[in-house]
């Protein structure tokens, strides 16, 4: 074989391997997600607070991986062995035992582990529910598109920019609605998807779509605000 055609079939054996990779990884992630909802929701919540059991948000962070692989597959013979975090946590939730998922492998508990010190239940959400923490700065850009109406709405509503304006730099508003570069401070995540559920005014396009902004527009516009609001802060804005 040429040194040209060795070379190919090395570089397309290299694509082949990357992409089986990846689809492991979505695989693994699938199986994850699946026994998180099947097994953990009805006691554990991730991100939203105490439930039954502790808010597993940040558990791969506070536990070792170890400690977290027998607890999850034998709880109760940790508990039984005097083992203190364990029985401090079965103290501290009314002796409620999690229970033994002795039927998980190791590697599946693994899975579920890695899953969540990636943040894979936040990302599982729909897209307007996300969190505007998780943005980047494509998401926050795609935002500022919107806003202004340089990015038409999916739904041909009108930008908030007709309305409403930022102290963004790259913010063309108006004055017709409140200045909005502090209401993701005043009103955070959870009410401004809420709020973007529906359409400010009674106007047409908007008042008469089924759905006012796609999941995808209200994160990105989630994303622009909070980043307005970060930048403000920066400078010394007033909130």
């Amino acid at each position: 074989m040429r040194a040209p055609a060795r070379a190919l079939s090395f570089g397309l054996a290299l694509v082949a391997a990357a992409a089986m990779a990846g689809g492991a990884r979505a695989a693994d992630s699938d199986e994850a997600a699946a026994t998180f909802n099947r097994r953990c929701t009805a006691c554990h919540t991730f991100g939203h607070g105490v439930k039954v059991g502790p808010d597993l948000k940040g558990v791969t962070e506070r536990r070792t991986r170890p400690w977290l692989l027998k607890f999850v597959r034998g709880s109760s013979l940790v508990i039984a062995a005097g083992d203190p975090t364990a029985t401090r946590l079965f103290a501290d939730f009314k002796e409620v035992r999690m229970p033994d998922w002795s039927d998980l492998s190791e590697t599946q508990v693994s899975g579920i582990l890695d899953w969540f010190a990636a943040d894979g239940p936040e990302h599982q959400k729909p897209p307007d529910e996300r969190s505007a923490t998780l943005a980047d700065a494509s998401d926050v850009e795609a935002g500022r598109r919107l806003f202004d109406g340089r990015t038409p709405l999916a739904n041909g509503g009108q930008p908030c920019a007709n309305c409403h304006t930022t102290r963004d730099a790259a913010s063309r508003g108006a004055s017709l609605g409140p200045e909005l570069t502090n209401v993701y401070v005043r009103y955070q995540d959870r009410a401004l998807t809420a709020f973007f559920k529906r359409p400010c005014l009674a106007r047409l396009p908007d008042s008469a779509a089924t759905r006012y902004l796609s999941g995808e527009e209200t994160f990105a516009l989630k994303a622009y605000l909070r980043a307005v609001a970060i930048s403000n802060h920066e400078k010394g804005g007033a909130r």
